[in-house]
């Protein structure tokens, strides 16, 4: 009995810790994402891992309604779909997926379906403008155009090849009335109002666009005109120089006036035949270089464990203001003999040094060599670090010469560590180098940056890699190379433009001896030199 009482009481007790023991162990947090998406007839997939969204661009042929989702890869093999949204899917509408782990996230995937439309009839003085939302189309002519014998020269308003038009539109003539035409497609019929007005004017000559020494000029006269284009002076000056150009069917014509003045003023004008606009007056940009583009500006003022390169411009005493950062911040978090960055003063082609970035391997982690304009922001432990790119900019070159020199070397098991979806990069490969130049409208609001340095790269999240498609960024050029160089030389990376009149806010120069560094994979016998850095404008 007293052993009852006992094995009573130590159960009695057990149940009273029992009753008092919480479950305060948290559960993991395990992100899952959509890493990848094959749809049928996509022309572009945007993959937006902050927002927890895809944005997928359908061809205009395809059928909207009848989208066929091939395959998804998920991010985490833990992530558990709420359904299968593989096969065919209407999306139409934006459809809802969970993802869940230990959390639930729920990603949105939506379609678009831009359509390439035009029409234009001979004889037209400007671009025909196209309101696709109210399915209407204005086209201005010249005053001395008979409106009752016109010819369609282009038409295209619905998808290619699988619309149909009634009535067809090179049997139509008489325009001196709204025109009706209608479209079929895949079922569905859409009607075109096609506004024609005269014109009083014969020619319009739009406003320059003016670079640093390069000006772009656009104007519309009548298509059935030769003789056209454009001639400009710099103000005061009684000399013009003439360019000659060809209107298009719509009466567009447009030249650009080359080896111009920076911060210069000039004036110009368009002719078409006897016509002649009036004078357009319009000031040409500032060419600025980059700061310290010789890297001749360095101390460790910053730390005693590496060098850090500053604006010799700079106000701030003494050299305390960067524009170019590094890595090193965080390679070096356990000793200066890990510095991916510093001035070389043996290799050099101009001035007294030259930046060598020497990728490295730094206990269990690999660290490419590099120098980018922006600054280092924090370390994440031992698993990867926080950058902000970017500097303010405003001015539109057209290229960035660099003198450089690459050592390459192989990757190897150790340095293999990942890759972005599509390299076949292997253990034995060659490393490679890149340089990249950028420019941009970056919101630092959005891309989590700061107002001077506005998009944040985050090595463990790759949705925060840097995407040169971008819808902020305004233009891009890279160079990337797998071989060492025989000794120093000059490339030139020229940049390309997406548009002529967005105006940039930024400007982003990264370069790295390992170009897939961010995935922690190169080779730590990977060096690459620069020097003597140039904007050309």
């Amino acid at each position: 009995m007293k052993n009852n009482g006992f094995i009573a009481l130590l159960l009695a007790l057990s149940g009273l810790f029992c009753a008092c023991i919480r479950n305060d162990i948290p559960y993991p947090v395990v992100v899952a994402g959509i890493e990848n998406i094959d749809v049928e007839n996509a022309i572009q997939t945007i993959i937006d891992g902050k927002n927890q969204s895809v944005s997928i661009v359908l061809d205009e042929t395809a059928d909207i309604r009848k989208v066929k989702i091939e395959s998804v890869t998920y991010s985490t093999p833990q992530a558990k779909p709420s359904w299968d949204i593989t096969g065919e899917r209407d999306l139409s509408a934006p459809i809802k997926l969970t993802l869940s782990t230990y959390q639930d996230y729920v990603w949105t995937i939506s379609a678009r379906q831009p359509i390439e439309r035009f029409f234009s009839l001979e004889g037209q003085i400007s671009e025909s403008v196209i309101d696709s939302v109210n399915h209407k189309v204005y086209v201005r002519v010249s005053g001395s155009a008979d409106l009752e014998n016109m010819t369609v020269s282009s038409f295209k308003l619905g998808p290619r090849d699988i619309s149909s038009c009634e009535p067809d539109p090179q049997t139509v003539k008489d325009f001196s009335d709204v025109v009706r035409f209608t479209l079929s497609w895949q079922g569905k019929t859409e009607s075109w109002d096609i506004y024609v007005e005269k014109s009083e004017l014969n020619l319009e000559f739009s406003a320059p666009v003016a670079w640093a020494k390069v000006a772009y000029f656009s104007a519309t006269g009548t298509s059935l005109h030769t003789g056209c284009g454009f001639r400009f002076r710099e103000k005061g000056s009684s000399e013009w120089t003439v360019i000659d150009a060809q209107p298009s069917s719509e009466g567009l014509f447009s030249a650009s006036a080359e080896g111009l003045s920076p911060e210069t003023d000039y004036e110009a004008q368009a002719f078409c035949g006897e016509d002649e606009s009036g004078l357009q007056y319009f000031r040409t940009e500032s060419a600025p270089q980059l700061p310290n583009p010789g890297f001749e500006c360095f101390s460790n003022a910053e730390s005693s464990k590496y060098y850090s390169f500053y604006d010799p411009q700079s106000s701030s005493a003494p050299l305390q203001v960067k524009w170019w950062d590094s890595g090193n911040k965080g390679s070096t978090t356990i000793g200066s003999r890990f510095a991916i960055t510093m001035p070389d003063a043996q290799e050099k082609t101009e001035g007294n040094n030259s930046v060598k970035l020497a990728s490295t391997y730094v206990i269990i982690k690999f660290a490419a060599g590099n120098v980018f304009s922006g600054e280092y922001y924090k370390t994440i432990g031992t698993s990867g670090g926080v950058i902000r790119l970017g500097r303010p900019f405003s001015s539109h070159p057209r290229s960035l010469s660099v003198d450089l020199k690459y050592k390459c070397g192989k990757i190897s098991n150790k340095t293999l560590s990942g890759m972005p979806e599509g390299d076949p990069v292997k253990v034995g490969d060659n490393d490679r180098c890149v340089v990249w130049v950028a420019l941009g409208d970056w919101d630092y609001r959005k891309y989590g940056g700061s107002p001077e340095c506005p998009v944040e790269v985050n090595t463990n999240d790759r949705s925060s890699f840097f995407d040169r498609n971008g819808e902020n960024v305004i233009a891009y050029g890279e160079f990337v190379s797998n071989k060492s160089t025989e000794g120093w030389m000059q490339i030139s990376i020229p940049l390309e433009y997406k548009s002529l009149t967005r105006k940039p806010t930024h400007i982003i120069v990264s370069a790295a001896a390992s170009l897939l560094g961010d995935y922690f994979t190169g080779s730590e016998d990977s060096i690459l030199w620069m020097d003597n850095l140039k904007l050309e404008y």
